[in-house]
């Protein structure tokens, strides 16, 4: 099931587990943060946009048993990494892991989705290269867009659809901008900090096609006490 230089990594969840490689782009904190935030129902129809190893997936279909998600990720190695997690996982039936580039993937897939999630690059290019790294794709904006990301998911959603998008404090003016434009409606934003004497570092936005304007924001998230200990409110959202 591994290949050289991989490892399988605990999610500390119902005994889940991914693939991650040594050499190359790792999940992180952020990634579960959104799929614990996400709200998805049991007969929801589910796109993931750039689904590296396939956490977020992986995750939702655990805890939330949709109908059907599909993880798209447009890296080989990725997506096979994911491919198999999810085997591994014995969540073949909910997850379906395409090997795709996100753009155009309402001509493949519909566009009839209950939910889309999205943990996209967070940043902006600053240094054209003849070849880009795995590390450069799942980090940097050479290959999507936030932008480019918000419009796959409003083409993707129903009248109605769910957006849920974990992104860095200081891209937030872009992404509600870019939601607003494309049809998608912000709703609920979730502030994130990782101790309470931090700054918002980090934010999962959940927005709805159609819908009028209306934007709640919950007092933030502290993920950490000073002593570097979860805190329980964090504890909670980890573990539901």
């Amino acid at each position: 099931m591994l290949l050289p230089n991989e490892r399988y990594d605990d999610l500390e969840y119902k005994g889940l587990s991914v693939i991650q490689s040594a050499d190359g782009y790792c999940f992180t904190s952020d990634s579960v943060l959104l799929a614990n935030l996400a709200e998805i129902k049991h007969s929801d129809r589910v796109v993931e946009i750039g689904a590296g190893c396939g956490v977020i997936s992986i995750l939702i279909a655990s805890k939330f048993s949709p109908k059907k998600i599909y993880a798209l990720e447009l890296q080989e190695r990725l997506s096979d990494m994911a491919r198999r997690s999810v085997e591994k996982n014995e969540l073949t039936e909910i997850v379906e892991v395409k090997n795709m580039p996100a753009q155009g993937a309402e001509k493949v897939l519909g566009t009839d989705f209950d939910v889309v999630v999205t943990n996209p690059p967070y940043e902006e290019v600053k240094e054209i290269k003849e070849v880009y790294s795995e590390k450069d794709i799942c980090k940097t904006e050479v290959s999507l867009s936030t932008e480019e990301s918000v419009a796959i998911a409003a083409r993707l959603l129903r009248f109605g659809g769910k957006f849920f998008m974990v992104n860095r404090a200081r891209r937030l003016a872009d992404v509600l901008c870019a939601m607003r434009k494309n049809g998608i409606e912000p709703k609920k934003l979730y502030l994130i900090q990782p101790k309470a004497s931090k700054a918002v570092d980090t934010f999962v936005v959940e927005g709805k096609k159609g819908a009028k304007p209306a934007l709640l924001i919950p007092k933030p998230i502290v993920v950490y006490e000073e002593n570097g200990e979860m805190t329980a409110e964090a504890k909670k959202i980890y573990n539901k």
